[in-house]
């Protein structure tokens, strides 16, 4: 494999222990796939929660930090994905302390790393925007779908340990997405009887679930669509894609960068295979995500992609002179930055006094705290696919899937009425 003096001087130990250790995770996982090089990445985003890390990978971090290791961020711009819980909200979601002391301590280690704290899956949103043909290290599969895919910059899939090895090396290894070659479309999906035009972001969501199923890991083209979707449409279809199945990017023929014809979308060749989505599929999708019949709900909770400034105004809108039911507990997962904004334009204050809670920074999809709960709970209602699939199997509660106003109307209800 090809190194260059300074990728040499690095995993020789010239700048410090910490960037050598960084250095050898980047070259094994570039010999494990058979890269030629590595390549200079532009953005990282890294996984936060200690729930992921555990207490020896907040060890190995702490050890990395001590031994020198730090990000450069005028050449890697490094954020940072949800953590564990809210700072202002935590008793009332059921911390216990010592989970809290860990994740802070976690946390002082990547500050002293030299990261960026957004705390949000959507980095995108917030200032980490990778441009078309930018190499990039990200965790969390809906951000890194939403990069390949809306921005056409170029990053794989990565586990934590990875990631944070690119972001201090600025390093990644050259194979799979960082390749022209492997980000050709490869199935083409269409629709049959279902009308587009009217489709919203829960739509979108319901889509990407089902053909992340039918097709796994392949690239899909979407063809006959309109040429123009929102930000909140986009979003929803990156997200679910990988929840359904593992794909790692989708174009959309006439929008996305690298599908501006056919041609340049199939890489000058036909589709492997053909997708037709019909309005059964949405529904198995619906059915599928419902894991109970039951009415009565104990917990909304909404939020898997963070939620957005429009989604909160949105909710604001549906709560206003509203009141949640007794007992319902009524959650909205976002960063500190919307949640701030939030503040100042009135849609905190509506929510909490409906008896909501905004809660920072935490993640509202796999990593989220419901298990956390003092009091417990038994059913959980969302508009997220991601949370309604993860919810099952990471807390063992059972889920009601549905739009945002159905969610809220639960709140209000303490019933789901669909």
């Amino acid at each position: 494999m090809i190194l260059t003096d300074q990728e040499k001087k690095m995993l020789d130990g010239q700048y410090g222990k910490g960037f050598q250790k960084a250095m050898e995770i980047v070259v094994t996982l570039a010999k494990t796939y058979d890269a030629e090089k590595l390549i200079k990445i532009s953005s990282a985003h890294l996984g936060t929660t200690f729930k992921s890390h555990g207490i020896e990978g907040l060890e190995w971090v702490e050890d990395l930090v001590e031994e020198g290791a730090r990000c450069n961020l005028k050449e890697v711009f490094v954020t940072l994905n949800p953590r564990s819980f809210d700072i202002d909200h935590w008793r009332e979601i059921g911390f216990d302390e010592e989970a809290v002391a860990n994740q802070e301590r976690l946390d002082r280690c990547y500050r002293r790393l030299g990261t960026i704290p957004l705390h949000s899956c959507v980095p995108y949103l917030l200032g980490n925007v990778p441009i078309k043909g930018d190499h990039f290290s990200w965790s969390g599969s809906s951000g890194q779908v939403f990069a390949n895919s809306v921005l056409g910059a170029m990053g794989n899939r990565e586990g934590v340990w990875a990631n944070v090895a690119a972001a201090i090396t600025g390093r990644t290894p050259e194979y799979g997405l960082h390749l022209k070659e492997n980000r050709i479309g490869q199935v083409l999906v269409t629709m049959g009887d279902l009308d587009v035009s009217r489709f919203s972001a829960y739509e979108y969501a319901l889509l990407g679930y089902f053909v992340g199923k039918e097709i796994n890991d392949q690239i899909p083209v979407f063809s006959g669509f309109p040429k123009y979707l929102t930000m909140e449409q986009l979003r929803g279809l990156a997200y679910s894609l990988p929840v359904g199945g593992a794909v790692p990017m989708f174009h959309f023929l006439g929008l996305t960068p690298e599908a501006r014809t056919y041609e340049e979308a199939f890489g000058g060749k036909g589709p492997n295979r053909k997708l037709t989505v019909r309005s059964r599929d949405l529904r198995m999708v619906y059915d599928l995500l419902n894991t109970t019949q039951r009415r009565d709900v104990d917990l909304i909770c909404l939020g898997c992609p963070h939620c957005t400034l429009e989604e909160l105004h949105e909710v604001a809108y549906l709560l206003e002179g509203k009141r949640i039911h007794e007992n319902v507990g009524l959650w909205f997962c976002t960063s500190r930055w919307f949640k701030d904004l939030a503040d100042r334009l009135g849609y905190r204050e509506t929510i909490e006094r409906a008896g909501g809670f905004i809660l920072a920074d935490i993640c509202a999809g796999p990593s989220a705290p419901f298990n956390y709960l003092k009091k417990g709970i038994s059913v959980v209602a969302t508009n997220s696919v991601k949370t309604a699939f993860y919810a099952p199997g990471t807390s063992k509660v059972d889920v009601r899937f549905g739009d945002t106003k159905s969610c809220i109307e639960a709140a209000i209800h303490g019933r789901w009425e669909i």
